[in-house]
């Protein structure tokens, strides 16, 4: 059998290995998904915020609570976690049917997958957001809304890339009632609203939308 080499992290590994690997990630996906580990992926959502954003903070500081809202507390930010997914995407059974696909593989090439890879637009996020920024304004009583900060994350199949549009204006969001509203999108941190009560880390700088680096770039700063 001949065997071929596939890339992995710069290291070259053979299909053997390559699909143990991805078995392996799609167990643990399996398992994190999963309804019983709500709290571990909201402490998850923060935790990628927070480090997309550039603040730095422990593990510790970011806590669940038991008597929700709100989910996640991280020093005096009071976040309510919420998730964006495509219309009609079931994840955990998607998740599911993926390994059952990698456990009965032979070759890497049985994992092979279509995709229809596309740049999403600034616009286009605020949209989804305000969609449901706007349901969840009806959820929730207007005292609880005013110490309540939203976060979003916003997890899109294909999405590859980001246009950078405007953003709507804070009165469009001030409207609904919350201390603001924020979002998590792979490398993507933004803030759309904060009010004058919100933590200072949220409301100073303002409204902004914020790209991580990839690895490669901040090697090249």
């Amino acid at each position: 059998m001949v065997c071929i080499k596939w890339h992995m992290s710069d290291i070259d590994i053979s299909d053997e290995d390559y699909l143990a690997s991805v078995r392996k990630a799609r167990e643990e996906s399996v398992r994190f998904f999963d309804a019983a580990n709500k709290l571990e992926r909201e402490r998850w959502v923060v935790n990628e915020f927070l480090g997309n954003l550039g603040v730095e903070f422990v593990e510790s500081e970011i806590q669940c609570v038991a008597d929700e809202p709100p989910d996640i507390r991280f020093r005096s930010a009071s976040f309510e976690v919420k998730e964006i997914l495509n219309k009609g995407r079931r994840r955990h059974t998607a998740y599911k049917a993926a390994l059952e696909v990698a456990n009965s593989a032979s070759s890497p090439r049985d994992l092979l997958e279509p995709i229809t890879p596309r740049d999403i637009t600034y616009t286009e996020v605020c949209n989804l957001v305000e969609a449901e920024v706007i349901r969840f304004a009806k959820k929730y009583a207007p005292e609880t809304r005013n110490n309540l900060d939203l976060l979003f994350y916003v997890n899109l199949e294909d999405v590859f890339g980001y246009v950078a549009t405007p953003l709507p204006p804070l009165s469009q969001w001030e409207v609904y009632g919350f201390r603001s509203v924020s979002l998590v999108m792979g490398r993507l941190a933004g803030i759309l609203m904060a009010a004058q009560t919100a933590p200072d880390f949220l409301k100073n700088n303002g409204q902004r939308i914020i790209l991580k680096p990839r690895d490669h770039e901040k090697n090249a700063i």
